[in-house]
């Protein structure tokens, strides 16, 4: 039973069925039946699933998992529009004739909307697996006893309400939870008489905006040519691409910096957008048209909960997946690929202990620290940062002064300044930089690899060292100039 049919739910539907169990799958929604994903996007509001109105980067993770494993879904997905975007076309327009090594096949991104997905994975599931979806049906609580063996709650199936108000008991062997970030599971679990669930917790430190555009008929889609998105310490951007001749901007900016919190309206927004050297050319009114309002996600944390305490699980016969489990800055592009890692986990785990429901919680936790909790601790890392630099681009200060007056060193902002005078240009300058930081970014390295190689980091250093010798990269307008256009833009 997989509560949730979000992306979590269907990838973890799509991977149970592949490994040949019975699947139902239940969602909240009363998803209207649509022809096209385009139809879809117009339709699907997904209260649930507010993340999916916003910009999506499927990593090169997602792209080949579902490309070995589902390879008939990676074909419907290219039918309805999806792209792959292979780094040696993204390095062919930073560097001249790159010298590219057999790896760099396996950083591939997947270009295609996050409602796009969802339609093409529902369908297939639906038509080219056993898996039962029913909609319009809220899960209100578990079915358990206890078990003998551990003393632990054993969930036996969930209860249900349907839209029409109908009331149901449905069995099930295992229970998957996906139902997303605001997950009911710690009142579900204190229900039937189990430990309290803990869970770690901190700010994002940013609010984000996205805005979808679709590329006029008759105009040649803009080049990605370098980096496809920027870091102004006060303001993060990027353009993701999707199907159907559709991109979208997203926007991200500290939800303490009251003036940035204009980006939220539809003519700031495209003033800011105008600004950005990477996206001026793509929103450009003879490139491109709005189809959308402006998008805006707050609230962001970063979550973690732990099933898993003192050895054991919380319960039996019950495990939570994708966001409900763990979710991190949405900035980073990483929850559908922690989906998908997620759902694979979660089937290997069942089919090796099927009758064994112990073992496979362990068997789950052991998983989801390996391949997910590096990426998870790497991302609180970065968001700590990023306050700390957007704190000091508000009190006016010099963020990359490392120097202190007395002679020592300040280490935060010395590592600002290696990141930005030394780390960026070298995505530019040096192919092996930019192959090291793209296979960690797309979820094929662990990031405590990336600055402890002796060679990378000495190539990162190599160019911080001549950062008195070029022009200083400029990625966008500095906070004075910005909010001077915004003010402009401000109807």
């Amino acid at each position: 039973m997989v509560v949730g049919g979000g992306v979590a739910g269907l990838f973890a539907a799509l991977a149970l069925s592949r490994r040949g169990n019975r699947v139902t799958l239940l969602e909240a929604e009363a998803l209207p039946e649509c022809a096209s994903p385009v139809e879809a996007f117009e339709l699907w509001e997904r209260r649930g699933s507010p993340q999916s109105r916003h910009s999506h980067a499927f990593l090169a993770r997602l792209h080949n998992g579902i490309k070995e494993l589902a390879p008939d879904l990676y074909a419907e997905l290219l039918e309805a529009g999806a792209q792959p975007l292979p780094f040696s076309d993204l390095v062919r327009g930073t560097f001249e004739n790159p010298e590219l090594i057999p790896e760099d096949d396996e950083i591939v991104l997947l270009a295609c909307r996050r409602i796009t997905l969802d339609w093409v994975l529902r369908r297939h599931i639906e038509k080219s697996t056993q898996a039962q979806c029913r909609n319009d049906i809220k899960v209100t609580g578990l079915i358990a006893d206890r078990d003998e063996a551990t003393g632990l709650p054993r969930v036996k199936g969930v209860r249900t309400q349907a839209g029409s108000g109908e009331v149901e008991e449905i069995q099930a062997d295992l229970v998957v939870d996906a139902s997303g970030r605001n997950t009911p599971l710690a009142t579900w679990l204190n229900e039937i008489g189990s430990a309290k669930l803990e869970k770690d917790s901190e700010g994002c430190g940013i609010f984000y905006c996205s805005r979808f555009y679709r590329i006029l008929d008759n105009v040649e889609t803009p080049s990605l040519e370098g980096p496809i998105g920027g870091d102004l310490g006060y303001l993060k951007y990027a353009i993701f691409m999707g199907d159907s001749r559709i991109f979208s901007i997203t926007l991200a900016a500290s939800p303490d910096d009251a003036p940035l919190r204009k980006i939220r309206n539809p003519d700031i927004f495209q003033a800011v957008a105008q600004s950005l050297p990477t996206t001026c050319r793509w929103v450009d009114s003879a490139i491109a048209e709005p189809i959308t309002d402006v998008y805006t996600y707050a609230n962001l944390k970063n979550v973690r909960r732990h099933f898993i305490a003192d050895g054991q699980p919380l319960a039996l016969g019950l495990y939570p997946v994708g966001d409900a489990l763990l979710h991190q800055n949405p900035i980073s592009g990483r929850g559908c690929t922690s989906a998908w890692v997620t759902a694979w986990l979660l089937a290997d785990a069942y089919a090796e202990n099927p009758d064994d429901p112990l073992a496979f919680a362990l068997a789950m936790d052991q998983g989801v620290n390996r391949e997910l909790v590096p990426w998870y601790a790497n991302q609180i890392e970065q968001d700590r940062a990023a306050r700390e630099r957007s704190e000091v681009d508000v009190r006016g200060e010099d963020p990359f002064a490392f120097q202190r007056e007395d002679g020592s060193v300040d280490p935060k902002a010395y590592m600002r300044s290696v990141l930005a005078h030394g780390l960026v240009p070298a995505l530019r300058e040096d192919i092996v930089v930019m192959r090291a930081v793209m296979r960690v970014f797309n979820m094929l390295e662990d990031p405590r690899d990336l600055m402890a190689a002796p060679d990378l980091l000495g190539r990162v250093l190599g160019v911080w060292g001549r950062r008195e010798e070029r022009e200083p990269l400029r990625m966008g307008p500095d906070r004075g100039e910005m909010i001077e256009k915004i003010a402009s833009a401000s109807p």
